[in-house]
């Protein structure tokens, strides 16, 4: 006996169980991923620019619509798993390292600073 998935299912089995998982990816399961995405570029620049693990860090960026739109939504987490103290859209100051970059296709402007702990 044979089986197909339904679609937008993603299905394993083998002699006792058959799992099935819905594999569709929603908008805001797509913005989670950049989210995440997002934040390993971010830790890269730090690791990059030099910072120490626990420096706190202001944040740049310059993003298309949607990855402005993860910046909204995801802030937060971006902020709490970077260090990022200020989360800034917009050019960073002279002196923050910078990269510009491709994500999913989408053109991001990054700029890490360490923050003054005062």
């Amino acid at each position: 006996m044979s089986t197909h998935p339904a679609e937008g299912l993603a299905v394993a089995a083998d002699k006792l169980i058959t799992v099935a998982v819905d594999a569709t990816l929603t908008p805001e399961l797509r913005l989670e991923g950049l989210a995440r995405e997002v934040v390993r570029r971010i830790q890269a620049m730090r690791k990059d620019a030099g910072f120490d693990i626990a420096d706190r860090i202001s944040t740049y960026y310059v993003a298309t619509e949607e990855l402005a739109q993860v910046f909204a939504t995801w802030g937060d987490y971006v902020k709490a798993e970077t260090l990022t103290t200020n989360l800034v859209a917009g050019e960073p100051p002279e002196g923050a390292y910078q990269e510009t970059q491709k994500v999913e296709g989408e053109e991001l402007m990054l700029g890490v600073k360490k923050t003054d702990p005062n």
